[in-house]
């Protein structure tokens, strides 16, 4: 593959003869940059540093920080500097001579060379040497430099070229792109119009539509701009130019379309370069052909990709990947990420991988590359099949998570190119990361897309029966969950492969119990788990003994639950499986609140939700904050604090359900809807209303750690708030409060949840107390109370 530029229109020389000897004028603030302003213009004014180069990708604003750079610092220097663009400038000779040219350095009839001319004329000066656009050099300027710096020590030199020169002394500065939002937050105006890239959007949108504004309508569209320009300046600016007869939306999906969008006619930038196309080709005709060709493999991957996914799809061997990489690294065309466990990660930047995969579609090798990388993907996938349930499964499931959008285009080219098993198998190699980070949605689209051909291999088609058998079970979806488990129960029986069938019994097991039906599931499930001991299957059969206690517990038999769950526990802590070890912990403090140790029931829930939210498992988090909700109603049912807890871990719950599609069992959803209801009644519709959007909206993260949080209930919120000497307890304070907003007694009994004879118990003793003779003087004593509350937060 050899790269060739669709158009030499676009690319804008800036000078044609001679070199500038000054930077262009810059009438506009320099936005974005001003801490790697000040971290160079420290570089270029320590006397121990001789030579800075700048690299970045095309569009980085490597010319514009250079040049603000120089006409900031240049007067520091006793003898001054030079800035020179040096465009026009190819060969050594013509480098020599522009820089002969540009300083003026008379008669040097001494030196023999213009090197040596220009060696004997900066001399001991105290100077700057700012050199721009020096890409066509890279051969001839390092041993041009490295003459200058050697005989002139107090000369420094500033370059800017698309990657290192390569220099002993250089000090290179890599100029990444601005800040960009992150791509799937949602932040106010406020904090959007404080991200860089967004700022010299909005700034120089405004120099062609002076009364343009970000908004809450546009907010996303603009964001969603500055992401796909990568963060580069000349992109943005490009993109802003374009804004003039165009709203944000309509020019995202323009550029989605095409790259060309992004081009201007005439001066509207300060970049040497018109057009994003003239950029990106410009850097990429750079490239050797074996690396384009390297290149344009790579660039198949949406997200980011790690070495051996480069190797897998390179076609060359791992010593050659490694030189490749370093090379497109050196040359700004991809930037290293590291992930939390200390993996390094490649990306190519969004409108080189769009310009690369438009050429590769109209040079024919689109679906060659394509077909490679779903290849790899599928490869790959089977080879962690079974490390999803060992030691390193947080490292698998969270990079697979990274690549879930590769995995889906994987899937799609599959099945869109007559390759419908390869999608089969490559779902079900993955079948515990689609449940695992609750994407069971995606794993069961894809795999009744492929199932829906008559060309598939039995063993196949059975495989994916019953993998969507599990994951429509997952779903909520039980008749065509049945279905499948069926049709794959009778596929692996007429095979004869025993420790399928029993894997396949043990699906149906599990969704018996889903569906409630929990003597069949009790019984499917002690069948399977005796079958999968006896086959060795250790990953299953812990699922399916982890499956037959929540069935004892759902059916009040919490003696039963607890020697499987044991085992259960056993079994996976020995092989190392983190999550199923946290599904045991779970069942295990149910079993543990249900006989009475309601300490230890809570710290092994907090423990097992703490685990499961480390791991990504949205699915087993929203089952995880369910019934953890249900022990603090059940345990803490007299502290208002609890029922507000209660109503927010529901509310985030049922957030997570509706992002990951995963239902609940119908007992836990049984016991959900009943503790639901008591927490509305508890707290009244508008609070709990209150809490359980504020469940829904806020994040897992901080709704886990609310909810796990140690109950203080030493003194109470409303002791708090009425001071320490308040006379009554913390139930009477709740019937004080419910009496002054005129609740009768039977109306106070129903919130609070207790008998209503009780509730006039409490009321005669908080009267006794304030010595009120009436439920007038009890209201208008809460209403003073707050009042003075409220006069003491004012002051």
């Amino acid at each position: 593959m050899r790269i060739v530029p669709r158009s030499p229109i676009g690319f804008t020389q800036v000078i044609a003869e001679q070199a500038s000897t000054v930077p262009a004028h810059f009438p506009t603030p320099l936005i974005g940059r001003e801490a790697e302003f000040a971290a160079l213009r420290d570089k270029i004014t320590s006397p121990e540093i001789r030579m800075v180069t700048i690299t970045g990708a095309a569009g980085a604003g490597k010319s514009r920080l250079a040049s603000a750079l120089y006409t900031d610092v240049s007067g520091e220097f006793e003898d001054g500097g030079c800035f020179l663009v040096l465009d026009g400038a190819r060969s050594r000779e013509e480098l020599l001579q522009t820089l002969i040219g540009a300083l003026r350095t008379g008669d040097a009839d001494t030196a023999d060379t213009p090197l040596e001319c220009l060696a004997e004329y900066l001399g001991k000066r105290h100077f700057l040497l700012v050199l721009d656009g020096c890409d066509e050099l890279l051969e001839s300027l390092p041993t041009v430099l490295v003459s200058l710096v050697a005989a002139c020590p107090r000369l420094t030199v500033l370059v800017t070229v698309c990657e290192p020169l390569g220099i002993y002394g250089e000090d290179l500065f890599r100029l990444a792109p601005l800040a960009v939002p992150d791509p799937e937050g949602d932040s106010d105006l406020a904090e959007l119009e404080k991200v860089a890239s967004v700022r010299l959007f909005i700034q120089r949108t405004r120099a062609v539509r002076p009364g343009f504004a970000l908004t809450t309508e546009n907010r996303h569209a603009v964001a969603q701009l500055c992401v796909r320009t990568d963060g580069l300046p000349l992109a943005i600016e490009l993109a802003a130019a374009r804004m003039k007869l165009s709203s944000p939306q309509a020019l995202l999906e323009s550029l989605d379309r095409d790259l060309d969008v992004l081009s201007v006619a005439g001066s509207n930038t300060l970049s040497r370069h018109s057009c994003m196309r003239s950029a990106i080709t410009w850097h990429l005709l750079r490239l050797h052909p074996a690396d384009q060709e390297f290149l344009g493999r790579v660039a198949a991957f949406h997200a980011g990709f790690d070495l051996p996914a480069a190797r897998g799809v390179g076609g060359v061997g791992e010593a050659e990947t490694q030189r490749r990489l370093e090379q497109l690294i050196d040359k700004n065309l991809l930037h290293v990420g590291e992930c939390p466990d200390g993996d390094i990660t490649f990306q190519m930047a969004g409108l080189t991988r769009q310009y690369v995969l438009e050429w590769l579609r109209e040079t024919g090798r689109y679906t060659e590359v394509l077909r490679g990388h779903a290849d790899y993907m599928l490869s790959m996938s089977e080879s962690v099949r079974d490390e999803l349930t060992g030691p390193e499964q947080a490292h698998h499931l969270s990079r697979l998570d990274q690549w879930h959008t590769d995995l889906e285009k994987a899937l799609r080219f599959l099945n869109d190119n007559g390759d419908e098993a390869g999608a089969v198998r490559l779902v079900c190699a993955l079948r515990s990361y689609w449940q695992a980070v609750g994407r069971s949605r995606t794993g069961a689209r894809f795999l009744e897309k492929a199932l829906d051909t008559a060309e598939l291999p039995t063993e196949v088609r059975i495989e994916g029966a019953a993998t969507l058998g599990e994951l429509k079970t997952v779903m909520g979806e039980y008749d065509e969950a049945h279905r499948h488990l069926v049709h794959a129960l009778r596929g692996y029986r007429q095979a004869g492969d025993t420790a399928a069938e029993a894997s396949c019994r043990k699906g149906l097991g599990t969704l018996a119990y889903h569906r409630g039906d929990l003597d069949q599931a009790a019984r499917l499930l002690e069948e399977s788990a005796t079958a999968l001991r006896k086959a060795g299957d250790t990953v299953a059969h812990a699922a399916a003994l982890r499956d037959l206690a929540e069935c004892h517990l759902a059916g009040g038999d919490p003696a039963a639950a607890r020697a499987p769950a044991e085992t259960a526990l056993r079994e996976s802590t020995r092989r190392g499986d983190r999550r199923a070890v946290a599904l045991a912990n779970r069942v295990l403090a149910d079993v543990e609140f249900a006989v009475g140790n309601q300490d230890r029931a809570e710290r092994l829930h907090r423990t097992s939700l703490e685990e499961l939210h480390s791991l990504g498992d949205r699915g087993s988090c929203a089952t995880g904050l369910e019934r953890f909700a249900v022990l603090l109603a059940r345990r803490y049912g007299r502290v208002t604090k609890s029922w507000r807890r209660t109503a927010r871990g529901l509310g985030a719950a049922r957030a997570l359900r509706a992002a990951t599609g995963c239902a609940a069992p119908r007992p836990l959803a049984a016991v959900i809807e009943e503790v639901r209801e008591q927490a509305r009644i508890r707290l009244g519709d508008d609070a709990f209303d209150e809490e359980w959007r504020a469940g829904r909206s806020a994040g897992v993260h901080a709704v886990l750690a609310e909810m796990t949080a140690p109950l203080d209930l030493s003194i109470t919120e409303r002791q708090r708030r009425y001071g320490a000497d308040v006379p009554l307890t913390q139930r009477e304070i709740e019937v004080a409060e419910l009496v002054a907003r005129g609740m009768t007694n039977r109306e106070i009994a129903r919130r609070l949840g207790i008998a209503e004879w009780t509730a006039v118990n409490h009321l005669r003793k908080v009267m006794r107390k304030l010595d009120c003779s009436s439920r007038v003087h009890v209201a208008s004593w809460v209403t003073r109370r707050e009042r003075e509350e409220q006069e003491r937060a004012g002051s």
